[in-house]
């Protein structure tokens, strides 16, 4: 039997590769005997015409529609499965609800894909994010003196006291503003023009300290998950799982990290990472309806507007000794998810 690994690289993205999309892979791979290869999640699932092969199906489905439902030559085990809302009617059609009730019980990322199938008939659970397991392979018992932020979130719009505030924080922190500036990694959703650019990241700078601290906003590494670097830089798909991998390692042995990526903040439960996710106050509903179930295993700061907003008791600044226990919840689902991935691959 062979087995294989999803890939998300062919589906044109004008941010690039989402390196998350691979962290999520490498979980799966912990369970495999060996990798013969990937599959495409969005391009090559319908068409898959090579020998058949046993796939972990965990993940966001799909960008194309039109190719789904997967080939009968995949041997699927649906866990982690997340249908978004922008493309549920195409994979609640007549084929695509035959070809899940085949493969039930469904395993589900997040409570509306679970609540989506069971309206429409099929058996499902939910079972979290394949991600909580990467501590079957990854833990670290070795821990560096290092933070991480991973893609921090600034939503905050300008007005006149928001831009004096920046103008105020610039002219009393002008190392500092420069410094993070000049910080590629530090993408707070600006465009070209360098004006709104420094005054963003005074902005960020006045809030996030105030939150987590000088110490954390300066001295912490960034980290961005969805670049152009990760498609010019890795070019196959082998090459990304091992990004990924290194990734993984590293938040394994960090002290905290920072993060509105889910696909960083799952994995560093799943690690025993001391971890903060940072939710936005306000996003669209292609984006809210993946975090049902799973926003309740986090230690969770809101961004509401430019306000950072601890959704936990705790006397501020936030540091790596003042700062919340990650919840053990996620434990439950990630034994489960285990048990199930030992299974499908002896079976």
């Amino acid at each position: 039997m062979k087995y294989k690994l999803l890939a998300v690289s062919k589906f044109p993205n004008i941010s690039g590769v989402n390196i998350g999309d691979y962290i999520q892979a490498l979980a799966s791979s912990q369970f495999l005997p060996k990798v013969d290869g990937f599959i495409d999640r969005d391009e090559e699932l319908k068409d898959y015409s090579e020998e058949p092969c046993k796939v972990i199906m965990n993940g966001w489905y799909m960008h194309i529609p039109q190719n789904w439902p997967p080939s009968n030559l995949i041997d699927p085990l649906f866990v982690a499965l997340h249908i978004n809302s922008g493309v549920k009617k195409d994979l609640l059609s007549h084929a695509s609800l035959s070809y899940l009730k085949n493969h039930q019980p469904i395993g589900c990322r997040d409570l509306n894909t679970m609540e989506l199938l069971k309206s429409n008939g099929i058996e499902a659970y939910f079972s979290g994010c394949m991600t909580l397991t990467l501590g079957e392979k990854y833990h670290s018992e070795e821990k560096e003196d290092k933070t991480y932020i991973v893609d921090p979130i600034f939503n905050g719009s300008l007005n006149v006291s928001r831009i004096l505030k920046a103008i105020c924080t610039i002219i009393l922190h002008p190392l500092d503003t420069s410094r993070l500036c000049r910080i590629k990694q530090l993408r707070l959703h600006y465009g070209r023009n360098f004006v709104s650019k420094i005054i963003k990241t005074a902005l960020y700078y006045k809030e996030y300290s105030t939150v987590f601290g000088r110490d954390l906003v300066m001295n912490s590494t960034y980290v961005t998950q969805e670049s152009m670097y990760y498609k010019t830089h890795f070019k196959t798909d082998e090459e990304r799982l091992v990004e990924a991998e290194r990734l993984v390692k590293m938040y394994a042995k960090a002290r905290l990290v920072i993060t509105s990526r889910i696909h960083c903040a799952l994995p560093c439960l799943g690690l025993e990472t001391p971890v903060i996710y940072l939710e936005k106050g306000k996003d669209i509903e292609e984006s809210k309806c993946r975090l049902g179930g799973l926003r309740e295993l986090f230690n969770v700061v809101k961004v509401n507007d430019g306000v950072l907003n601890p959704q936990f008791e705790i006397s501020l600044p936030i540091t790596i000794s003042n700062r919340p226990s990650n919840k053990d919840t996620w434990r439950k689902l990630a034994n489960e998810l285990k048990r199930k991935c030992k299974e499908f691959v002896t079976a």
